[in-house]
């Protein structure tokens, strides 16, 4: 049989032997052996042996072992439905991370079925993944599983090709149980196997050895505890007075974890022996992510010591590219960040992802995503800071966010296409084809990519990245103003300010600046957003950009205009339409003549307000601008109810609604919930405006936004009003 890649890459590390010989008796068959053994002839051998012995060489069962039922059924499952290979051993693979559990899980199925096989039990630690150590030799396997089966030490050959015929010739017939723990390739274990149809043996690895699909192998991979699971192990060390005091710490602890049973051994440990420690104490050392992994060890158990065995046995491309994503600031990543990254082509980058999971380091998440677990997150992050120097971990995150800046970039166009735009990709990505082909999914991918986009913007702001910092954040603008964020909205801009301020030309600066004043708007928080306005008009004239300046004048209206100076926004607003004009900025133009609908509605000047939303609807009617559409028949609707013409407002406040849900747009459709309970209460339906007005309520509770509080007081002054006089 040919040896496959796999066997080719983790064999190189042992010398080659060449064997020859004959035999008597059972057949051996050689297929592809550790270390690039090749058979030339065999040479009779006569095998007398003392008399039969029965080893019993698994480990005891774990003392403490929980959860795992799933994997156990599938085990017990396979091992009893599942045809296997004729003139083959059942043959089982045991995989995961490094810590995972996977010697536990093993030695206690195998305690419960070790019945079944009397002639004995083997185990050998194959060493595919010690410290500072090199794999059990094949020779030194089957020495020791020899003398185990009964053969004098003076029988036992001592050439390898030997080894193996005496070793399959004794086993042919036997029922016995084979453990292998730490293999490191298929060939490691394929050499070991018993010519006994009625036996089973079970490997143990960090890596997907595939290559033993071909030797019919059931394959069983194992993931980390369930939170319950994890606690539960904790219990069962500390005990359950200690866990009952403090529940919440307990599971922060198991959180900290990454629910590992290594790294839960190792936390219950310490504590264990600190009787006096609360939880909540190790809880706040290991919350230290520069201190985590050494803070998950013991004498004899060290969470960063079995990770690092598996790091230093990759390839060197694939130990580049660990090293590369511990640098990602999200939680998953696809291969076409993994190749933005090392700067090399999504083929390659896809096959060292491969190798990656693979290796157990790297876990495959739904689509062409990928994640670390917790903990390894740590670890290739650590080991990037010890090995690679500060100038290529500084291009390594500029090359990971400039591919997430072209994307956001490009769904930023879709969802708010027409708005003014001061980054250099803007312009690049409208010469490209569409990413995005509908709103929807532009904001989709907007808001499924926040956490990792907001973490670059903090990330790029400390490296000194500043350009790459404010133009992430300018890309962000569409999804804010849609689902708000407010409080992630507010973070991520005061670094994209910062950083504009240390290298951007002035009309970033604005850009941020304007943005930080629509959060401090939607916040209520008017006096802020004022500031900001007009030192962004400050910035835009520094710039010279006209339009820059009339969305500045624009916005401050919206802060007059809330401070209830409707003529003062009017003031601001006129000039706002004035400069977009002159400009050619028509979209700009429309939003201004919107604005002013809003200041001549609360003014008193209803007719107005009713031109100057018409005028503005068309304009977002015909240029396909549904987000404004909505805020627009939404300001109509209201200043039809104030006129007293209800069926009016009505129809526009119904249509507002429709687009509002297809949208997405919480906030806004909180609005229009508002303004119809307006409409009700102004008919005079009472119990219609308190069915209406919780719904708000409840969008508000969950964007966290202002108004909130509002909507409870006119509930309340609405049931009050039901209730009789003293």
């Amino acid at each position: 049989m040919a040896v496959g890649r796999e066997e080719d890459e983790n064999s190189k590390h042992l010398p080659t032997n060449e064997i020859a010989g004959t035999i008597s008796g059972a057949a051996v068959q050689a297929e592809a052996i550790y270390g690039d053994v090749h058979i030339k002839h065999i040479k009779h051998i006569d095998v007398e042996s003392s008399p039969r012995a029965v080893p019993a060489q698994l480990g005891p069962a774990p003392s403490v072992f929980v959860d795992r039922e799933a994997e156990q059924a599938k085990l017990q499952r396979l091992f009893t439905e599942k045809p296997h290979a004729p003139n083959s051993p059942q043959l089982f693979v045991i995989s995961g991370l490094g810590g995972v559990g996977k010697s536990s899980l093993a030695l206690h199925w195998l305690h419960q079925i070790r019945h079944l096989f009397t002639d004995g039990q083997l185990y050998a630690d194959l060493r595919g993944f010690s410290h500072g150590g090199d794999p059990t030799q094949p020779t030194e396997v089957l020495e020791r599983f020899l003398r185990a089966l009964g053969i004098a030490p003076d029988r036992i050959p001592t050439q390898l090709d030997e080894q193996v015929a005496t070793y399959r010739s004794v086993t042919a017939g036997q029922r016995i149980v084979v453990m292998l723990d730490n293999a490191i390739s298929a060939a490691q274990v394929r050499l070991v196997l018993p010519a006994a149809t009625e036996s089973l043996v079970l490997a143990t690895t960090r890596k997907r050895l595939t290559g033993l699909m071909l030797d019919d192998a059931r394959f069983v991979e194992l993931t980390p505890l369930s939170e319950d699971a994890a606690v539960d192990l904790l219990t069962r060390v500390l005990g359950a007075e200690r866990i009952t005091a403090e529940p919440d710490a307990a599971a922060d602890l198991v959180g900290l974890c990454g629910r590992l049973p290594l790294a839960v051994w190792a936390s219950a440990a310490r504590l264990a022996l600190r009787p006096r420690w609360s939880i909540e104490r190790l809880v706040t050392e290991l919350s230290d992510a520069a201190r985590r992994l050494s803070g998950l060890s013991t004498d004899d158990m060290h969470v960063k010591a079995v990770f690092d065995v598996s790091y230093q046995a990759l390839p060197p491309d694939q130990a580049r590219l660990y090293r590369a994503l511990g640098l990602h600031p999200g939680e998953e990543f696809g291969s076409q960040v993994a190749a933005a990254a090392l700067n090399i082509d999504v083929e390659e980058a896809e096959e060292l992802l491969d190798g990656l999971v693979a290796a157990s380091l790297l876990e495959e998440r739904k689509g062409d995503g990928f994640g670390f677990h917790d903990l390894l997150r740590l670890h290739a992050h650590e080991a990037a800071m010890a090995t690679d120097t500060p100038d290529l971990r500084r291009d390594i995150l500029a090359r990971i966010a400039g591919w997430y800046l072209d994307r956001a970039v490009a769904a930023d166009l879709v969802v708010l296409p027409g708005r003014w735009h001061v980054g250099p990709r803007y312009r690049e990505a409208r010469q490209r084809p569409a990413e995005f082909d509908e709103r929807g999914k532009a904001l989709h991918w907007l808001e499924s990519a926040l956490p990792t986009l907001a973490a670059l913007v903090k990330a790029t702001h400390l490296q000194g990245l500043h350009g790459l910092c404010w133009q992430l954040c300018e890309s962000l603008w569409g999804l804010f103003i849609s689902r708000k964020h407010y409080e992630i909205w507010l973070q991520t801009h005061a670094f994209g300010l910062a950083s504009a301020k240390v290298e951007g030309p002035p009309l970033a600066v604005a850009r941020m600046q304007l943005a930080l004043a629509a959060a401090h708007l939607d916040l209520r928080d008017f006096s802020r957003a004022a500031l900001l306005c007009e030192a962004a008009i400050e910035q835009s004239r520094v710039a010279e950009n006209e339009v820059a300046e009339a969305s500045a004048w624009g916005s401050l209206g919206l802060a007059r205009l809330q401070e209830e100076n409707p003529d003062q926004a009017i003031t601001c607003f006129q000039r706002a339409l004035t400069m977009h004009e002159r400009a050619e900025e028509m979209r700009g133009a429309a939003l201004a003549i919107r604005y002013l609908g809003e200041a001549y509605r609360a003014a008193g000047v209803l007719d107005e307000a009713e031109r100057h939303f018409l005028n503005a609807y068309d304009y977002f009617q015909r240029h396909d601008d549904e987000h404004n559409q909505a805020r627009t028949l939404t300001g109509l609707g209201q200043t039809y109810v104030k006129a007293g013409r209800l069926r009016e407002a009505a129809g526009r406040l119904d249509a507002a609604l429709v687009l509002s849900l297809r949208l997405g747009s919480r906030r806004q459709e909180a609005e229009v919930r508002v303004a119809q309970a307006d409409l009700l209460e102004k008919k005079g339906d009472i119990e219609g405006c308190r069915m209406l007005l919780p719904q708000a309520l409840a969008i508000y509770d969950e964007l966290r936004a202002p108004g909130a509080r509002q909507i409870r007081e006119r509930l309340d002054a609405l049931s009050g009003a039901d209730q009789p006089n003293g």
